[in-house]
């Protein structure tokens, strides 16, 4: 009786065993929650899980909001509000360097790239021409750029360059010696660092490709030379690392069901004779 009872506990071990490495394999949610967001879908994903989405999110218990990375390998923004196929963003470093008046702010040049399947807008980014100012011959150069932004706002209080700026007038030809940046602003009065701000929109279309490739059950993701690609089977490891913890899944649950197999065995030919000395 001990020894049935024993056969029966280890084979429902192996069965746990079982089932459990089957819940391990990779899948992407269909819906997820980060921070106070809920029923995020594609093109959002995990930072856990970035084959599933092309947006990964991170820091959801976090406070005051998630973070964000709108494309692989670009800057981690705050997500401070989204809604159909926008969000508002947060640049913590930004923020840091206009509170504190610091040039470093204008080292910053804000842009995102368009994809094969996925293009980006922000709305309130605006352009400015960041100009050097050097000692030599410093009046006449200074004269020919005040001459080249008549209308212009200029801005001289950093080291090294002057910023000019037009928040009625888009971008103009482009000044020897001169850069153009864009940053956010959030106001159209008072000193060119009341006029930015750490805050943005950012707007994304899906291309007509990846619509379909999503109507259809598939993922849009891009490969390591940024092409396109429609990955159907969410089941299948999409990475040389996933496959090697399924491989090694794979081996581990044999490895336990084949010791378990001698060990039943074991167990009914020790049963067996017990019952056969039992009959001598």
């Amino acid at each position: 009786m001990a020894i049935t009872s024993f056969v029966s506990f280890l084979l429902s071990l192996l069965l746990i065993l079982v089932q459990a490495k089957g819940r391990n394999v990779s899948t992407c949610p269909k819906s997820f929650s980060c921070g106070d967001f809920t029923d995020l879908s594609f093109p959002f994903s995990l930072s856990t899980q970035p084959d599933c989405g092309m947006m990964s999110m991170s820091g959801c218990d976090a406070k005051p909001y998630p973070r964000i990375q709108l494309v692989p390998g670009g800057e981690w923004y705050y997500a401070l509000d989204m809604h159909n196929s926008s969000v508002w963003l947060r640049d913590p470093k930004l923020q840091t360097t206009l509170m504190q008046h610091n040039c470093q702010a204008f080292n910053k040049n804000f842009s995102l790239p368009n994809s094969h399947f996925m293009s980006f807008h922000m709305v309130n980014i605006h352009s400015f021409f960041k100009c050097i100012s050097t000692s030599y011959n410093a009046r006449n150069i200074t004269h020919k750029k005040n001459n080249h932004f008549v209308g212009y706002n200029i801005y001289n209080g950093c080291e090294g360059f002057n910023i000019y700026y037009n928040l009625s007038k888009g971008a103009d030809n482009l000044p020897t010696n001169c850069s153009l940046i864009r940053l956010p602003i959030h106001s159209s009065h008072g000193d060119l660092f009341d006029v930015l701000g750490p805050e943005f929109l950012a707007e994304w279309k899906l291309s007509d490709e990846c619509n379909e490739c999503h109507d259809g059950g598939g993922q849009c993701q891009t490969d390591k030379t940024n092409k396109f690609s429609c990955h159907k089977d969410a089941k299948t490891p999409t990475s040389t690392t996933d496959q090697r913890k399924e491989t090694t899944g794979r081996n581990m649950v044999g490895l336990i069901v084949g010791t378990g197999s001698k060990i039943c065995l074991i167990a009914a030919m020790y049963s067996y004779y017990r019952i056969f000395m039992h009959i001598i």
